[in-house]
């Protein structure tokens, strides 16, 4: 199914129709999540966050029919979902409530955001003074510095008020990741 959302807005490289082509597969399998929640939660989210993004794949392991084989996808350990930068998609392997399904979609965007769409400049100051000089909004943050930043990206989505208490990382996300200013994006191609 291919869902067109966003409206087109000055400087975004989206589609001749004005709307931002993501292909999204497989949620039909499961009733946690609806289309139409999905597109709702991708459409709050800046275009330019979104620009290359291609596929959001659902593919859970305990299928009979297993999709992720059909879509090449097969699951590292125990996760519940990642990013695939040289396929461009975000895979969901497994999400049993609605709030961990945001939190996935989220923190996955936020890992596409950190190699994609953010410029150089802007990674080197999360993982050289952001990341080693305050604390993580979860545990997982710390495992390293792109997982950190695609738990703060998320928590930023979702609950900005609980980031705001880490105040240096709220505004990092705020004037260089969710701003839109070109001096922080990659130059597009």
């Amino acid at each position: 199914m291919n869902v067109f959302t966003k409206s087109q807005t000055a400087g975004d490289a989206l589609s001749a129709s004005g709307k931002l082509n993501l292909r999204i597969v497989g949620f039909a399998q499961q009733d946690i999540v609806s289309i139409e929640q999905i597109v709702q939660a991708i459409d709050i989210l800046p275009s330019f966050h979104l620009e290359g993004l291609r596929e959001i794949i659902y593919a859970p392991q305990s299928l009979s029919m297993n999709p992720a084989e059909l879509y090449g996808v097969r699951p590292h350990g125990r996760r519940k979902g990642e990013f695939r930068q040289k396929e461009r998609r975000i895979i969901f392997f497994d999400f049993d409530l609605p709030s961990l399904f945001y939190q996935i979609l989220y923190h996955e965007i936020g890992h596409f955001v950190f190699f994609l769409a953010i410029n150089s400049r802007v990674k080197k100051s999360w993982v050289t003074e952001i990341y080693p000089q305050s604390e993580c909004i979860s545990e997982y943050g710390t495992v390293n510095a792109s997982e950190d930043f695609a738990e703060t990206y998320a928590c930023f989505v979702r609950d900005p008020g609980r980031l705001k208490q880490i105040p240096r990382k709220y505004a990092f996300m705020r004037d260089c990741v969710f701003s839109g200013r070109p001096e922080t994006l990659k130059e597009k191609n």
